[in-house]
């Protein structure tokens, strides 16, 4: 489990340079890529996506729209960039839960809160930035599907942690491990966020997470007459 531990930090910390349009120019000159990228992502967060232009982000950056173009081939891909920073700071905030020495149970929980409060603060107290994670949704489903498998793969050793401490019950975990990480996408999806549960102050998540703890520490039920 350590080594598993050990290969999911390893995924979790991948870059945007997976991109190899990407890769090419943050090696060419890295501290001009990163200069893009953040003043980007603060005209996204100001103006919204949709208002800023390429245009805007040269003038911020004092360069030409040319040289922007050496690094990004569209306003599209620096989104892309963005939104791989977004959702890697949830990451972050996992990894940071995964390596902690409480129970499996504690952590599993803290998971959840933690996934669910970093979502709503930054997708319903931060409307720019939910345009943003929506749009790359709509454009750039790759990072949003690879953020998913990242996280899943996060889950899935909290859960393998749990059945080796005996918190949670094997067979549970072995027939139910993607239902649990499934039953939380609601808790993180932008909309379903912002629909259902933007007055909820994550009263919500926390049932879940209790009673996903409760479901894997139970066990199977037990054989009746009829079965």
């Amino acid at each position: 489990m350590v080594q598993a531990q050990f290969d999911l930090v390893l995924v979790l910390r991948m870059t945007i340079n997976e991109n190899r349009h990407m890769r090419i120019a943050a090696h060419q000159r890295p501290e001009v890529y990163e200069q893009i990228l953040a003043v980007s992502e603060h005209l996204f967060r100001t103006l919204g996506y949709g208002k800023t232009t390429i245009a805007d982000i040269a003038h911020s950056l004092g360069m030409s729209t040319a040289n922007i173009y050496r690094y990004f081939e569209n306003k599209s891909e620096i989104n892309e960039a963005i939104t791989h920073r977004v959702l890697a700071r949830s990451e972050t905030l996992i990894e940071q839960i995964l390596r902690a020495s409480d129970s499996a149970a504690s952590r599993l929980k803290r998971m959840v809160h933690e996934l669910h409060r970093y979502t709503c603060e930054q997708y319903l107290q931060e409307s720019k930035v939910h345009e943003i994670v929506i749009k790359a949704m709509d454009e750039q489903w790759t990072v949003i599907d690879a953020h998913i498998h990242r996280l899943r793969a996060a889950f899935h050793i909290v859960l393998q942690e749990g059945v080796e401490a005996a918190e949670f019950d094997a067979e549970i975990v072995a027939a139910f491990s993607d239902s649990v990480f499934n039953a939380l996408i609601p808790f993180c999806h932008p909309q379903v966020v912002a629909e259902r549960f933007a007055q909820d102050e994550g009263r919500q998540a926390r049932l879940m997470a209790d009673f996903l703890v409760q479901v894997l520490a139970s066990g199977p039920p037990a054989a009746t007459a009829a079965d």
